[in-house]
């Protein structure tokens, strides 16, 4: 992203020394998984909404970053443990690569070095946020390895995802906010939370969807973890759990009207996202910001 070119640089930069000083014996293994190729979106919006604020890039600030994308990787390794995946952004999962164990520890590895970061921003209030997130990232996931072949509803479905993928984008958006002083907290929650909804709705379509053999497509529904277009076609059709699988993946394929259904609720969370940031004055920043949440629902 050219307009943050030199500041994702810079987070790059300080993720590898973070991982590679801790001198482990899977350091390298590790930050070959992070400077695998990724948008680091959760960093960008951090960076994208401080510029648009006209704030600048403070040490906290890329400390805040650089915790917020070490726990994001922790996620996706103990992600990959959880649903046995095989690839993860085009190259061999660590859980393949290290085995289940060492990749837990690589997961906890990750985290360790966050809240070492988050407590150099020297803000209780940060840590207090951060925790609060975790804890529902949990239950997020807990919740759902429970609810594993069992079509839940609509509001479920947003509550998971929302503890999910939302609340590390509450974080560190609030966090951002509380280091910078930024008054207005309540439109940037519901515009981080608003956007991490839409963004794991987005995920959750595609998974279905996607031709990018780097990623693990239909994983989720041969899981058992059905997500909104299984949660559209149970409310279409009874004795879902009759159908195998396959068969299941194949009828909401060739039923658009699921698939449209869905893209229309990502386009809601997406323009709610958006229209939390009209107290900012149009800026270059404020655009992408705005480019990102639409691409949610234009983009394949």
């Amino acid at each position: 992203m050219q307009i943050i070119y030199d500041e994702l640089q810079q987070l790059n930069k300080l993720l590898i020394c973070e991982i590679n000083k801790q001198k482990s014996e899977i350091s390298e293994n590790i930050s070959d998984f992070i400077s695998s190729k990724s948008k680091k979106i959760r960093p960008s919006l951090v960076f994208l909404l401080t510029k648009s604020l006209n704030k600048k890039i403070t040490p906290e600030i890329m400390n805040l970053s650089v915790a917020t994308e070490l726990i994001h990787n922790a996620t996706l390794i103990h992600d990959d443990i959880i649903d046995n995946a095989t690839k993860r952004r085009g190259k061999i999962s660590l859980n393949i690569k290290l085995g289940n164990n060492l990749s837990v520890l690589a997961g906890d590895f990750l985290l360790s070095i966050a809240m070492k970061k988050l407590n150099e921003c020297d803000n209780s209030e940060v840590i207090k946020i951060f925790s609060t997130a975790l804890s529902n990232m949990c239950i997020g996931e807990i919740n759902q390895q429970f609810s594993l072949n069992k079509v839940p509803t609509i509001q479920e479905y947003i509550l998971k995802s929302q503890n999910k993928t939302a609340e590390l984008f509450i974080a560190s958006l609030k966090s951002m906010a509380i280091l910078l002083e930024i008054q207005q907290l309540n439109e940037i929650y519901e515009f981080a939370k608003n956007y991490g909804i839409a963004f794991q709705l987005k995920d959750d379509l595609m998974n279905i969807l996607q031709t990018d053999l780097s990623k693990p497509n239909l994983s989720d529904i041969y899981n058992g973890n059905y997500t909104l277009p299984v949660i559209y076609f149970a409310q279409e059709n009874s004795g879902i759990d009759k159908i195998s699988k396959p068969e299941l993946i194949e009828k909401i394929l060739k039923n658009s009207s699921i698939i449209d259904k869905t893209k229309e609720l990502i386009k809601d969370y997406s323009t709610r996202a958006i229209a939390s940031l009209e107290f900012i004055e149009d800026n270059q920043y404020k655009a992408k910001l705005v480019e990102m949440a639409e691409n949610l629902y234009k983009a394949e």
